[in-house]
């Protein structure tokens, strides 16, 4: 009898622990994602033709394209390139473009030709941080600090 109550608390345990990941899971979970959205969106950009680039403020982040008279609007009703917002405690900073210090107001851009500027981005909560660095040929990797 013993035995099956402590099988059954291990279970409860690790079952709460698949429920409520830790901060550094949930960190890396969003890290993926975004990596996977300016990835595809890259992709997006090369094969449709079209300019596109990201922006971060704070929690939120989105994705914009250049009309017919060249000004960026930002992309609403996309299944993909919709805006986001991250969880409470996190938040996303374009930290450089091409070795240049970003700004807050910059954009990533995401050019339809091969060659995009290498960029840095910095995924943060309360207490933990992780990279996303581009390579400049479309690929993003997610690095833990």
């Amino acid at each position: 009898m013993l035995v099956v109550l402590v099988l059954a608390s291990i279970m409860l345990s690790m079952v709460a622990i698949n429920l409520f990941p830790d901060e550094q899971r949930a960190l890396h979970d969003e890290g993926e994602r975004l990596a996977f959205l300016l990835e595809q969106s890259g992709k997006t950009a090369r094969i449709g033709g079209q300019p596109l680039a990201w922006s971060a403020s704070g929690r939120e982040h989105r994705f914009w394209k250049k009309n017919k008279q060249g000004e960026w609007r930002r992309v609403e009703q996309d299944d993909l390139l919709h805006p986001r917002t991250l969880p409470d405690d996190m938040r996303v900073t374009l930290v450089s473009i091409a070795d240049q210090p970003a700004q807050a107001v910059d954009m990533l851009a995401l050019s339809p030709e091969l060659g995009a500027p290498e960029f840095e981005l910095r995924l943060s909560s309360a207490t933990r941080s992780l990279r996303l660095l581009g390579d400049g040929l479309g690929n993003v990797r997610v690095v833990k600090q």
